[in-house]
């Protein structure tokens, strides 16, 4: 019984703290969002703390999350800040949440929350101290980088890992995350990379190659 309604209680919570975060975004987007604005996501669930994230608060600061959107931002995520409404709920209910390759004891959470582009939202958590500034420093969550991951073969490779990256994962979600995955998604990525490394092609580079080709049929057919 009292278990039912500890459940109960910190779904209300939790529902709150996502209606809180929705009506403070919305504030963001309008500009009229308090400058120097935190944003409060409430403490992490069952899950999060399975997957090792400790039992402390979590925070974004509103001026970490509109630069990381930027186009100015140096990883070129740009994306619409809008497109992360819900995300206290979503981080509370994660496709997968992954230990760093930094080894830095951060935590990656892939959320179902995608941007414009179809790519799912990543959320990234450390442990500091004294976030808000505060002379009586304390420990908090602090999201340190949210942003939408394009990077499809990345991601299968951190769920290949195993134990080694997976902190945690909802297998159903897993699943039905990887297998939506195209090939061509994959394939795309990777022509990216080679056209981005491939030798443009001029006028005088078709001339040689017009010239080499008169050339050889010269040579197969002699007058």
């Amino acid at each position: 019984m009292l278990a039912r309604m500890h459940g109960g209680f910190f779904y209300i919570f939790k529902q709150a703290m996502n209606d809180k975060f929705n009506y403070e975004l919305k504030q963001h987007i309008e500009g009229t969002l308090p400058r120097g604005h935190i944003y409060q996501l409430g403490k992490p669930g069952q899950v999060l703390q399975n997957a090792g994230i400790p039992d402390l608060p979590i925070e974004l600061k509103a001026g970490r999350l509109e630069h990381k959107a930027s186009e100015n931002y140096k990883n070129k995520h740009q994306f619409n800040i809008a497109d992360i409404k819900d995300l206290p709920k979503a981080i509370n209910e994660p496709i997968a949440v992954f230990n760093s390759t930094k080894n830095d004891r951060a935590k990656i959470i892939l959320t179902d929350l995608k941007d414009k582009n179809g790519n799912n939202f990543v959320v990234v958590i450390k442990m500091y101290k004294d976030a808000l500034g505060k002379k009586n420093s304390m420990d908090i969550n602090s999201i340190v980088s949210v942003y939408p991951k394009d990077n499809i073969a990345e991601l299968k490779n951190w769920f290949k890992s195993g134990n080694k990256l997976v902190a945690w994962q909802d297998k159903e979600k897993a699943s039905r995350f990887i297998s939506s995955q195209s090939p061509f998604a994959i394939a795309r990525e990777y022509k990216t990379e080679a056209l981005e490394h491939e030798v443009p092609t001029n006028k005088y580079t078709k001339i040689s190659e017009k010239k080499q080709e008169l050339n050889d049929n010269s040579e197969k057919n002699p007058v």
